[in-house]
């Protein structure tokens, strides 16, 4: 389980239906008093509270979905033939695809329009529905980089009575996981390859260093006064002028105004971090804690797409017993190769195709 650190980015992009993976990405939530039955003649983009709103229903136009209200002025549904998006009325909570997402600003309502940050537009929903949009380039995936969690003197979470410790099991997972991208062709590098302690900013320096396109973090979760709760969960970096998704529930906001380098990447961890989610929780069966934003260290200074899986709870009993076994570690490794060939699917359906030589023609 890891901890915060600092600043973020901002940029744009705004789609419609597109790639040929299974992807979906999140949404916003927010209440209706009156459901309109057309387009707000208003301005689409709107301040409320300092934070700019986009009028879901330009939005939906934009991305080729249509609305329904699933429960009035409560739970909106967009859909297509290829996503399916759920809303709950002035809530961060939505759901694409099934899949939980926490969205960086709750949804609002004015004149009887309801709005989604522009951000969350731009930087969380955009990305999945559209890739590639307005995206100068389209990265390169060719050398992966795996964080094992912990390590050395900081054993991370631990389940004493079942002698479980967070830096043995994620190191375990990370072996496995680069062995299967190995096999697919990847050069893996390793922020640690031993029981060794190393800084969060070395993790992401030595990254860079050695010319990662990605960036997987492995961690697992646990609280140590409660045994019941359970289940998966993945961080990207927050945008820049969005708070954590954990502020939220202290009142205390975290936002940073600056750009991180990682931010650069916003548009691309996006589309891995639901990749890698569709890929955990369809495989894994756990319960869906949700994709989320932070303020990790280990991710700030990434010149590359990154992301931070919570793969399971060893606080909780039934979680931990499965995570000890051998054959659970493989398939928890399955999933995130799995994430990984979703990410890498979407990046081929945008790649430009290589120009054809005038000689080739002939």
């Amino acid at each position: 389980m890891l901890k915060t650190a600092k600043p973020l980015f901002r940029c744009a992009l705004l789609g419609v239906v597109a790639s040929a993976v299974v992807l979906g990405q999140s949404v916003y939530s927010a209440p209706l008093r009156v459901p309109p039955t057309r387009a707000a003649t208003t301005n689409s983009v709107i301040r409320l509270g300092g934070v700019e709103y986009v009028s879901v229903y330009e939005l939906a136009r934009r991305w080729g979905l249509h609305s329904t209200w699933l429960k009035k002025d409560d739970t909106l549904l967009l859909k297509n033939e290829r996503w399916k998006i759920e809303l709950n009325a002035d809530s961060r909570e939505a759901q694409i695809n099934g899949l939980r997402i926490l969205l960086g600003e709750p949804c609002r309502i004015e004149r009887r329009t309801i709005y989604l940050s522009k951000i969350d537009a731009e930087r969380v929903i955009g990305p999945v529905l559209r890739p590639g949009y307005l995206q100068p380039s389209v990265p390169d995936l060719r050398v992966i980089a795996i964080d094992p969690g912990h390590g050395g003197v900081d054993n991370g979470t631990q389940n004493i009575r079942l002698g479980l410790q967070e830096k043995k099991l994620t190191l375990d997972v990370a072996m496995r996981l680069g062995r299967l991208l190995r096999a697919e062709g990847y050069k893996v590098v390793f922020t640690r390859e031993t029981d060794t302690k190393i800084e969060l900013p070395l993790r992401a320096a030595k990254a860079n260093a050695l010319g990662a396109d990605l960036f997987i973090s492995i961690h697992f979760n646990s609280l140590p006064k409660d045994s019941k709760t359970h289940g998966t969960e993945l961080f990207t970096f927050a945008p820049a002028e969005i708070r954590s998704t954990d502020s939220w529930s202290t009142k205390v906001s975290d936002v940073e105004k600056e750009p991180s380098p990682v931010n650069k990447y916003d548009h691309w961890s996006a589309i891995l971090a639901f990749a890698m989610h569709h890929g955990l929780i369809s495989s894994l069966k756990t319960f869906d804690r949700g994709q989320k934003l932070a303020h990790f260290g280990v991710l700030r200074s990434l010149n590359c797409p990154g992301v931070l899986l919570e793969a399971g709870f060893l606080s909780n009993e039934t979680e931990a017993r499965k995570i000890d076994t051998p054959e659970y570690r493989q398939q928890i490794a399955e999933s995130m190769a799995h994430g990984v060939r979703s990410y890498a699917a979407t990046l081929a359906s945008v790649r430009p195709a290589p120009a054809k030589s005038a000689a080739a023609g002939n």
